[in-house]
Protein backbone atom coordinates (compact mmCIF):
# COMPACT_ATOMS: atom_id res chain seq x y z
CA UNK A 1 0.00 0.00 0.00
CA UNK A 2 0.85 3.75 -1.00
CA UNK A 3 2.66 4.66 2.11
CA UNK A 4 1.18 8.39 1.98
CA UNK A 5 -1.92 6.89 2.05
CA UNK A 6 -1.96 4.92 4.60
CA UNK A 7 -1.75 7.83 7.35
CA UNK A 8 -4.33 9.30 5.45
CA UNK A 9 -6.75 6.69 5.54
CA UNK A 10 -5.80 6.03 9.03
CA UNK A 11 -6.33 9.57 9.95
CA UNK A 12 -9.45 9.37 8.42
CA UNK A 13 -11.08 6.28 9.94
CA UNK A 14 -9.97 7.34 13.54
CA UNK A 15 -12.10 10.94 12.70
CA UNK A 16 -15.15 8.94 11.86
CA UNK A 17 -15.25 7.15 14.33
CA UNK A 18 -14.46 9.17 16.81
CA UNK A 19 -17.21 11.68 15.31
CA UNK A 20 -19.63 9.20 15.16
CA UNK A 21 -19.27 7.68 18.82
CA UNK A 22 -19.42 10.63 20.63
CA UNK A 23 -22.64 11.94 18.65
CA UNK A 24 -24.62 9.29 20.10
CA UNK A 25 -23.77 10.81 23.89
CA UNK A 26 -24.21 14.08 22.26
CA UNK A 27 -27.55 12.89 20.83
CA UNK A 28 -28.95 12.76 24.68
CA UNK A 29 -27.66 15.71 26.19
CA UNK A 30 -28.65 17.63 23.80
CA UNK A 31 -32.17 16.82 22.69
CA UNK A 32 -33.32 15.17 25.68
CA UNK A 33 -34.39 16.00 29.02
CA UNK A 34 -33.01 13.88 31.91
CA UNK A 35 -35.18 11.55 34.17
CA UNK A 36 -35.80 12.80 37.91
CA UNK A 37 -32.84 10.87 39.20
CA UNK A 38 -32.27 10.40 43.35
CA UNK A 39 -29.12 8.40 44.42
CA UNK A 40 -28.20 7.34 48.18
CA UNK A 41 -24.80 9.31 49.10
CA UNK A 42 -23.76 6.31 50.91
CA UNK A 43 -24.58 4.21 47.63
CA UNK A 44 -22.48 6.82 45.33
CA UNK A 45 -19.38 6.41 47.91
CA UNK A 46 -19.65 2.60 47.42
CA UNK A 47 -19.84 2.60 43.80
CA UNK A 48 -16.49 4.58 43.79
CA UNK A 49 -14.90 2.07 45.29
CA UNK A 50 -16.59 -0.43 43.00
CA UNK A 51 -16.17 1.50 39.76
CA UNK A 52 -12.26 1.66 40.40
CA UNK A 53 -12.13 -2.36 41.05
CA UNK A 54 -14.11 -2.37 37.72
CA UNK A 55 -10.77 -0.53 36.36
CA UNK A 56 -8.71 -2.80 37.81
CA UNK A 57 -10.13 -5.77 36.23
CA UNK A 58 -10.45 -3.89 33.06
CA UNK A 59 -6.79 -3.56 33.00
CA UNK A 60 -6.06 -6.81 34.07
CA UNK A 61 -7.87 -7.96 31.22
CA UNK A 62 -6.57 -5.33 28.50
CA UNK A 63 -2.78 -6.81 29.73
CA UNK A 64 -3.30 -10.59 29.79
CA UNK A 65 -4.85 -10.14 25.91
CA UNK A 66 -2.05 -8.17 24.79
CA UNK A 67 0.73 -9.68 27.25
CA UNK A 68 2.63 -10.72 24.59
CA UNK A 69 3.70 -6.95 23.57
CA UNK A 70 3.97 -6.15 27.23
CA UNK A 71 6.49 -8.71 28.21
CA UNK A 72 8.54 -7.50 24.95
CA UNK A 73 9.46 -4.72 26.53
CA UNK A 74 11.48 -2.43 29.02
CA UNK A 75 9.90 -2.31 32.46
CA UNK A 76 10.15 1.36 32.74
CA UNK A 77 8.49 1.64 28.95
CA UNK A 78 5.83 -0.54 29.64
CA UNK A 79 4.88 1.06 32.80
CA UNK A 80 4.95 4.44 31.11
CA UNK A 81 2.94 3.30 27.98
CA UNK A 82 0.31 0.82 29.78
CA UNK A 83 -0.74 4.23 31.88
CA UNK A 84 -0.72 6.01 28.72
CA UNK A 85 -3.24 3.39 27.03
CA UNK A 86 -5.03 3.20 30.52
CA UNK A 87 -5.63 6.69 31.11
CA UNK A 88 -6.28 7.79 27.21
CA UNK A 89 -9.27 4.76 27.57
CA UNK A 90 -10.65 6.48 30.26
CA UNK A 91 -10.33 9.89 28.87
CA UNK A 92 -8.35 11.27 31.99
CA UNK A 93 -4.82 12.23 29.78
CA UNK A 94 -5.75 15.30 28.38
CA UNK A 95 -9.87 15.31 27.61
CA UNK A 96 -11.08 15.36 30.79
CA UNK A 97 -8.99 17.98 32.39
CA UNK A 98 -9.68 20.06 29.56
CA UNK A 99 -13.16 19.70 29.25
CA UNK A 100 -13.79 20.07 32.72
CA UNK A 101 -11.93 23.36 32.62
CA UNK A 102 -13.91 24.70 29.70
CA UNK A 103 -17.00 23.74 30.74
CA UNK A 104 -16.85 23.63 34.45
CA UNK A 105 -14.98 27.46 34.55
CA UNK A 106 -12.46 25.54 36.20
CA UNK A 107 -9.00 27.67 36.62
CA UNK A 108 -6.44 26.00 34.61
CA UNK A 109 -3.93 25.74 37.86
CA UNK A 110 -6.24 24.46 39.85
CA UNK A 111 -7.56 21.39 37.14
CA UNK A 112 -3.64 20.84 36.75
CA UNK A 113 -3.24 20.42 40.50
CA UNK A 114 -6.71 18.24 40.70
CA UNK A 115 -5.53 16.21 37.92
CA UNK A 116 -2.40 14.67 39.70
CA UNK A 117 -4.15 12.37 41.60
CA UNK A 118 -5.49 10.78 38.67
CA UNK A 119 -1.81 10.61 37.33
CA UNK A 120 -0.78 9.09 40.42
CA UNK A 121 -3.53 6.74 40.14
CA UNK A 122 -3.09 5.51 37.16
CA UNK A 123 0.52 5.29 37.50
CA UNK A 124 0.41 3.24 40.53
CA UNK A 125 -2.01 0.93 38.60
CA UNK A 126 0.56 0.44 35.66
CA UNK A 127 3.18 -0.13 37.77
CA UNK A 128 1.23 -2.80 39.39
CA UNK A 129 0.03 -4.68 36.69
CA UNK A 130 3.74 -4.34 34.69
CA UNK A 131 5.68 -5.77 37.86
CA UNK A 132 3.28 -8.33 39.22
CA UNK A 133 0.98 -9.51 36.47
CA UNK A 134 3.64 -11.14 34.28
CA UNK A 135 4.53 -13.51 37.76
CA UNK A 136 0.91 -14.23 37.85
CA UNK A 137 0.95 -15.58 33.89
CA UNK A 138 4.26 -17.57 34.76
CA UNK A 139 3.46 -19.01 37.02
CA UNK A 140 0.05 -21.23 36.14
CA UNK A 141 -1.74 -23.15 38.69
CA UNK A 142 -5.41 -24.23 40.13
CA UNK A 143 -5.45 -21.22 42.34
CA UNK A 144 -5.06 -18.40 39.11
CA UNK A 145 -8.58 -17.25 39.33
CA UNK A 146 -7.80 -16.71 43.35
CA UNK A 147 -4.35 -14.72 42.47
CA UNK A 148 -6.37 -12.72 39.80
CA UNK A 149 -9.15 -11.93 42.64
CA UNK A 150 -6.82 -10.69 45.13
CA UNK A 151 -4.07 -9.22 42.97
CA UNK A 152 -7.78 -6.87 41.92
CA UNK A 153 -8.52 -6.41 45.17
CA UNK A 154 -5.03 -5.10 46.55
CA UNK A 155 -4.54 -3.17 43.59
CA UNK A 156 -8.00 -1.20 43.49
CA UNK A 157 -6.73 -0.67 47.53
CA UNK A 158 -3.44 0.57 46.56
CA UNK A 159 -5.08 2.84 43.42
CA UNK A 160 -7.72 4.46 46.29
CA UNK A 161 -4.99 4.69 49.05
CA UNK A 162 -2.60 6.42 46.72
CA UNK A 163 -5.57 8.66 45.40
CA UNK A 164 -6.68 9.75 48.87
CA UNK A 165 -1.97 10.89 49.63
CA UNK A 166 -2.19 12.36 46.57
CA UNK A 167 -5.77 14.54 47.07
CA UNK A 168 -4.47 14.89 50.91
CA UNK A 169 -0.96 16.34 49.95
CA UNK A 170 -2.42 19.20 47.19
CA UNK A 171 -4.91 20.37 49.20
CA UNK A 172 -2.70 23.36 50.92
CA UNK A 173 -1.89 24.05 46.77
CA UNK A 174 -5.39 23.99 45.62
CA UNK A 175 -6.63 26.13 48.33
CA UNK A 176 -4.70 28.93 47.58
CA UNK A 177 -5.30 28.42 43.69
CA UNK A 178 -7.89 30.38 42.03
CA UNK A 179 -10.73 28.28 42.38
CA UNK A 180 -14.35 27.29 40.60
CA UNK A 181 -16.52 29.66 39.56
CA UNK A 182 -19.96 28.04 39.73
CA UNK A 183 -21.10 30.96 37.92
CA UNK A 184 -19.13 30.24 34.53
CA UNK A 185 -20.91 26.77 34.81
CA UNK A 186 -21.89 25.99 30.90
CA UNK A 187 -25.40 23.80 31.07
CA UNK A 188 -26.70 21.69 27.91
CA UNK A 189 -28.05 22.06 25.00
CA UNK A 190 -24.26 23.07 24.24
CA UNK A 191 -22.68 25.50 21.66
CA UNK A 192 -20.16 25.19 19.19
CA UNK A 193 -17.82 26.47 21.76
CA UNK A 194 -18.13 23.34 23.94
CA UNK A 195 -18.74 20.93 21.14
CA UNK A 196 -16.23 21.86 18.91
CA UNK A 197 -12.94 20.76 21.35
CA UNK A 198 -15.70 18.06 22.83
CA UNK A 199 -15.23 16.43 19.15
CA UNK A 200 -11.54 17.18 19.14
CA UNK A 201 -10.67 16.61 22.57
CA UNK A 202 -12.59 12.90 21.95
CA UNK A 203 -9.60 11.71 19.52
CA UNK A 204 -7.97 10.86 22.40
CA UNK A 205 -10.23 8.01 23.11
CA UNK A 206 -10.28 7.56 19.85
CA UNK A 207 -6.62 6.40 19.35
CA UNK A 208 -6.46 4.81 22.28
CA UNK A 209 -9.55 2.43 21.05
CA UNK A 210 -7.61 2.10 18.20
CA UNK A 211 -4.00 0.90 20.08
CA UNK A 212 -6.30 -1.19 22.15
CA UNK A 213 -8.08 -3.01 19.48
CA UNK A 214 -3.90 -3.60 17.72
CA UNK A 215 -2.92 -4.74 20.82
CA UNK A 216 -5.19 -7.72 21.28
CA UNK A 217 -6.27 -8.36 17.85
CA UNK A 218 -4.51 -11.67 17.69
CA UNK A 219 -6.10 -12.61 21.11
CA UNK A 220 -9.48 -12.20 19.57
CA UNK A 221 -8.70 -14.13 15.98
CA UNK A 222 -11.12 -16.58 16.05
CA UNK A 223 -13.73 -14.23 16.97
CA UNK A 224 -15.85 -12.08 13.64
CA UNK A 225 -15.28 -8.49 13.50
CA UNK A 226 -18.73 -7.59 15.04
CA UNK A 227 -17.64 -9.70 18.37
CA UNK A 228 -14.44 -7.83 18.44
CA UNK A 229 -16.07 -4.59 18.65
CA UNK A 230 -17.84 -5.72 20.89
CA UNK A 231 -15.00 -7.02 23.30
CA UNK A 232 -13.43 -3.75 22.86
CA UNK A 233 -16.94 -1.86 23.80
CA UNK A 234 -17.49 -4.16 26.99
CA UNK A 235 -13.45 -3.39 28.04
CA UNK A 236 -14.47 0.38 27.73
CA UNK A 237 -17.38 0.14 29.60
CA UNK A 238 -16.20 -1.98 32.20
CA UNK A 239 -13.00 0.81 32.84
CA UNK A 240 -15.08 3.30 32.20
CA UNK A 241 -17.09 2.47 35.46
CA UNK A 242 -20.50 1.67 33.25
CA UNK A 243 -21.80 -0.21 35.66
CA UNK A 244 -22.72 3.07 36.78
CA UNK A 245 -25.24 3.67 34.29
CA UNK A 246 -27.24 0.75 35.76
CA UNK A 247 -27.59 2.36 39.35
CA UNK A 248 -28.29 5.70 37.53
CA UNK A 249 -31.26 3.78 35.54
CA UNK A 250 -32.46 2.06 39.03
CA UNK A 251 -32.74 5.09 41.11
CA UNK A 252 -34.29 7.26 38.10
CA UNK A 253 -37.94 8.11 38.13
CA UNK A 254 -40.43 7.72 34.64
CA UNK A 255 -40.60 5.66 31.73
CA UNK A 256 -37.92 2.30 32.42
CA UNK A 257 -37.46 2.63 28.57
CA UNK A 258 -36.70 5.91 28.29
CA UNK A 259 -34.82 5.36 31.53
CA UNK A 260 -32.63 3.28 29.74
CA UNK A 261 -32.44 5.03 26.70
CA UNK A 262 -31.16 7.81 27.98
CA UNK A 263 -28.77 6.86 31.25
CA UNK A 264 -27.61 4.10 29.15
CA UNK A 265 -25.76 6.66 26.34
CA UNK A 266 -22.20 5.88 27.68
CA UNK A 267 -22.96 2.22 27.20
CA UNK A 268 -24.34 3.12 23.99
CA UNK A 269 -21.14 5.31 23.21
CA UNK A 270 -19.00 2.81 24.50
CA UNK A 271 -20.65 -0.14 22.12
CA UNK A 272 -20.51 2.01 19.23
CA UNK A 273 -16.91 2.65 19.61
CA UNK A 274 -15.44 -0.37 20.06
CA UNK A 275 -17.76 -1.83 16.99
CA UNK A 276 -16.50 1.17 14.45
CA UNK A 277 -13.03 0.72 15.76
CA UNK A 278 -13.14 -3.02 15.12
CA UNK A 279 -14.82 -2.55 11.50
CA UNK A 280 -12.02 0.48 10.73
CA UNK A 281 -9.55 -2.44 11.07
CA UNK A 282 -11.76 -4.21 8.76
CA UNK A 283 -12.16 -1.60 6.17
CA UNK A 284 -8.39 -0.88 6.37
CA UNK A 285 -6.78 -4.30 5.92
CA UNK A 286 -9.47 -4.82 2.96
CA UNK A 287 -8.22 -1.47 1.42
CA UNK A 288 -4.46 -2.78 2.06
CA UNK A 289 -5.67 -6.09 0.24
CA UNK A 290 -6.78 -4.35 -3.16
CA UNK A 291 -4.53 -1.93 -3.25
CA UNK A 292 -2.05 -4.28 -3.45
CA UNK A 293 -3.68 -6.43 -5.67
CA UNK A 294 -4.36 -4.08 -8.11
CA UNK A 295 -0.69 -2.84 -8.18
Amino acid sequence: MDEKYSPILVAILIVLTGATALSVHLLFVQYFTPPVINIDPKLNEMMGFIIRFATVIGAVLIYHLSKNYWIRLHPFHSVILFAILMMGLTEQLFRAPLMESIVGGTPWVYQILAAMPSYAGYLTLSLLICLLMPLIILKKNNFIFFKYTVFAVSATAAVFFIRKVSNYSLSPLLASAPQIDMTKLIYPPYGWDILVPAYITFLEPTIASFMLFYLVNDALSKFNTFIKGLVIGGILIIIHGGIYSFVQIACSEGNILFRIFYYGQFLWEYIVLGVLTAYSFMLYKNSCIFLEDKN
